[in-house]
């Protein structure tokens, strides 16, 4: 019973420290008016070629931005994959692939459109095994460190986007 009170004592002046989570509700309270009714606000463009379709579903999953919240923001990606040999036998088939993935983004509001508000990049690697009598099994582990490497990106870009969006609010804020 002691130490429960000494805790709780010890962690009193944390609430004076002016800590807010990052995803919670502004003192007003609605959508668009906290960083997540930011991060829902915010369409994600369409991204070219496979990597960058699992990119934009994983964007849209994490931003909220399937939620129905009106769109005030739109996020334009551009994926550049890179794929490396970094296991090669004497006879020279490989045995190890390296995938590296670079996501540059840019952040506009939609009204006005045309200048940019945020830009950036998200950085991602993985590799897998390529067994060399085994085809299908090899094909499977590039799809599944594909799909990791969207799931890193967008856990990147869309924390990233929520600092942007809280700094931005905080500043706004000040202001007034």
């Amino acid at each position: 019973m002691r130490r429960r009170g000494l805790i709780a004592l010890a962690l009193l002046p944390l609430g004076a420290c002016g800590f807010r989570p990052l995803y919670g509700e502004a003192p007003s309270g609605g959508p668009g008016n906290n960083t997540s009714g930011d991060l829902a606000a915010t369409r994600v463009n369409l991204i070219a070629d496979r990597e960058g379709q699992l990119l934009r579903r994983a964007l849209v999953q994490r931003l909220g931005s399937d939620r129905g919240a009106p769109a005030q923001y739109q996020l334009s990606v551009r994926v550049t994959i890179r794929r490396d040999q970094v296991a090669v036998q004497q006879d020279q088939t490989e045995t190890r692939s390296r995938v590296t993935a670079t996501a540059e983004y840019v952040l506009q509001p939609l009204a006005p459109p045309g200048t940019p508000i945020k830009t950036g990049r998200a950085l991602a690697a993985d590799a897998f095994n390529v067994g060399t009598d085994q085809y299908f099994a090899a094909q499977l582990s590039g799809e599944a460190a594909i799909q990791r490497i969207a799931e890193r990106l967008a856990e990147d870009i869309t924390g990233q986007l929520a600092a942007f969006y809280a700094q931005r609010r905080q500043a706004t804020a000040r202001a007034s």
